[in-house]
């Protein structure tokens, strides 16, 4: 990570996976076991935004934790090696975003333009909640021994993680 077109490299492949549709979320349940789900996810003003619906009980014990682990992960039918996708996997807290917002409405339009109509059918359904995530940690893997620590809101490559 020493020349600046490596590091360049890097950002362009982390901003990447930051451009997929879907985001996979792991929480840990009141159960003390992981519930996972996926959800659509769109970038606004370089954070990331979801509209899942707490009736799902990843969303629930996400909502309960106020943190959850979220994965942004190449399409298998890309990759060059199945055991080796290119992925990115950070931990964030989460921000409610009222309903009563200028700032829901804008993200409910950016939400059609790039997930098509179906946000204008649950939209006012008050089991959904509008969250904003708020990466602390996190890893990005392109490869066999190709994996990178991130840090804070903008997923920063701090280090090459490498065999101790």
């Amino acid at each position: 990570m020493s020349k600046i077109s490596d590091i360049q490299e890097l950002r362009d492949q982390r901003d990447s996976l930051m451009r997929a549709r879907t985001i996979l979320i792991a929480a840990k349940s009141q159960e003390d076991y992981p519930e996972m789900g996926v959800t659509p996810v769109i970038r606004h003003d370089g954070d990331f935004y979801i509209y899942p619906s707490h009736l799902a009980s990843h969303v629930r014990a996400m909502l309960d934790q106020n943190v959850a682990q979220f994965m942004m992960i190449e399409d298998e039918t890309s990759a060059q090696n199945i055991w080796a996708r290119r992925r990115l996997k950070f931990t964030a807290s989460l921000i409610d975003v009222e309903r009563d917002s200028a700032l829901f409405d804008l993200l409910c339009t950016q939400f059609a333009a790039e997930h098509g109509p179906t946000i204008g059918v649950i939209r006012d359904f008050s089991d959904f909640h509008m969250m904003r995530l708020v990466p602390t940690v996190g890893v990005m893997v392109l490869g066999f021994a190709k994996a990178f620590e991130l840090r804070g809101r903008d997923l920063d490559i701090v280090a090459h993680l490498e065999k101790s």
